[in-house]
């Protein structure tokens, strides 16, 4: 009897296997497909990525280009039917983009606006997303703890998270 429920139960869960997930994050947007691709997000695959923020907004009113560039590709494995694991994306902030981790109340303070990054970390988070800010960065520009966005994990430096990332199979991508 253990055979056809098994069976019964592959059966029922096959269509499932190809199907897209809901768009995780999205105010990241999704890319747009192109059909006869020879590279697609792949469901054997297990992710691991890092993505290491060190260069300023391009727009100061919009979220960083590189928080968009995580999300869109969360959006891209969904569409294709691949679920990252949770904490198998990544992003290091240190520098310039710190001020993207702040809550609204601290971003008001320290810049006269809301933290236009805040809701994308939210959708970030959610989606499984870890994301850290290096302490030396934290400590370099005076902030105190409860000016970084919840979701955010405080590390001890950025090439630490990074190397050990890195030593865990992650792959990285640098913003530009």
């Amino acid at each position: 009897m253990r055979i056809p429920v098994t069976a019964l139960a592959l059966l029922i869960a096959a269509p499932a296997w190809g199907q897209a997930y809901q768009t995780p994050v999205p105010s990241a947007g999704t890319p747009k497909d192109i059909p006869g691709a020879m590279e697609k997000p792949d469901r054997a695959l297990q992710y691991r990525i890092l993505f290491d923020v060190s260069e300023p907004n391009r727009d100061k009113a919009q979220p960083h280009q590189t928080l968009r560039r995580a999300g869109s590709l969360l959006n891209a494995t969904a569409a294709n039917g691949v679920k990252p694991e949770a904490r198998a994306i990544a992003i290091v902030v240190h520098g310039a983009p710190d001020a993207n981790l702040l809550t609204d109340a601290a971003h008001i303070k320290r810049f006269g606006k809301p933290n236009p990054s805040r809701a994308l970390l939210e959708e970030l988070a959610a989606a499984g997303v870890s994301i850290r800010i290096c302490g030396q960065s934290y400590l370099a520009r005076g902030y105190a703890r409860d000016e970084l966005h919840p979701v955010v994990q405080l590390d001890l430096m950025a090439m630490v998270t990074i190397a050990n990332l890195m030593a865990q199979g992650y792959g990285v991508v640098r913003d530009d």
